[in-house]
């Protein structure tokens, strides 16, 4: 299925979500246009939004009504089982029929942001772009969910009001120091035990993404599964231990060693309890981020 149909039967409310879709990333900036259709199908199929870390998160088929719609962010998907009301959003994928979600084009964003925005110059829009870029290895791209949160504070008003706002926020500074920090600065900051630079992050955290609570706990997961496949077995290589070499060897240069053996088993061990606690009720997504970062500085 090409982009278009997909955004067709979308449009037309005839989504089919049985069997599992599978959503190919081109990179960052097609997370947003993927959000967006993800909105969209939750909307017209009147489905909860619910994202999840593992496949093993989604409930057995059975004669109860689930009206959820899933998530499952990942970054390469090797294998999976088909599920309903399933989406698998990756980076990488070998599936044929994965429907490949492409760039976004600076001018496409600001031409949405101009429905939402139209009494604002849509030169002065394209200025503000420029505020929300950042370079994140050695890639720039866009922090769109933070400058779409940020527009809205402007779009509340008239139009015939909407450019004056905009002009008091800019002479008042409100542009002048866009945080670049992103959710991969959180979680570099926590494997490597800097809680400095957590803080910082923190501060602008809920416009970082859409939902990077469970992103965040998905992140660490993964991490620090890696950090003790490595600590706890300094005799394997990358290949034992089923990693790519530029990622051994990343996590044994930054982050071996820097928790001891017990303190990464005791970590691993909240991680997962954060996840069946987040899963069933026990800790919303608010309190998500709160606990785990409190949990592991503050012991």
């Amino acid at each position: 299925m090409e982009i278009r149909e997909l955004k067709e039967i979308i449009s037309n409310n005839s989504i089919n979500l049985n069997p599992t879709m599978v959503w190919l990333l081109e990179d960052y900036s097609s997370w947003f246009i993927a959000k967006q259709y993800i909105n969209e199908i939750s909307k017209n199929k009147n489905l909860l939004i619910r994202y999840v870390s593992s496949l093993e998160e989604i409930p057995e088929d059975s004669l109860l009504p689930d009206n959820h719609l899933y998530i499952y962010k990942i970054e390469e998907l090797k294998t999976y089982e088909s599920k309903n009301n399933l989406i698998i959003v990756c980076e990488k994928s070998n599936y044929k029929e994965s429907i490949k979600i492409p760039h976004l084009e600076g001018w496409q964003f600001i031409d949405y942001i101009k429905t939402l925005v139209p009494g604002v110059n849509y030169n002065d829009l394209e200025w503000l772009l420029t505020q929300y870029e950042y370079t994140y290895d050695r890639v720039t791209t866009v922090r769109y969910f933070r400058f779409l949160n940020d527009i809205k504070k402007i779009s509340i008003f008239p139009e015939d009001q909407q450019e004056k706002i905009f002009n008091e926020l800019y002479l008042s500074g409100e542009y002048d120091d866009v945080s670049n920090l992103t959710i991969f600065d959180l979680s570099n900051s926590i494997m490597k035990r800097d809680p400095k630079v957590a803080l910082e992050v923190l501060k602008v955290f809920p416009y970082i993404d859409s939902k990077p609570d469970v992103w965040l706990l998905s992140i660490l997961l993964n991490n620090f599964k890696k950090v003790i496949d490595i600590q706890f077995n300094p005799g394997f290589n990358a290949d034992d231990l089923g990693l790519s070499d530029k990622q051994y060897y990343a996590v044994k240069k930054n982050n071996v060693g820097v928790y001891s053996n017990d303190r990464l088993i005791s970590i691993y061990e909240m991680l997962t309890n954060c996840e069946f606690l987040y899963k069933f009720g026990g800790l919303s997504t608010n309190q998500l981020v709160d606990y785990m970062i409190c949990k592991i500085f503050g012991e």
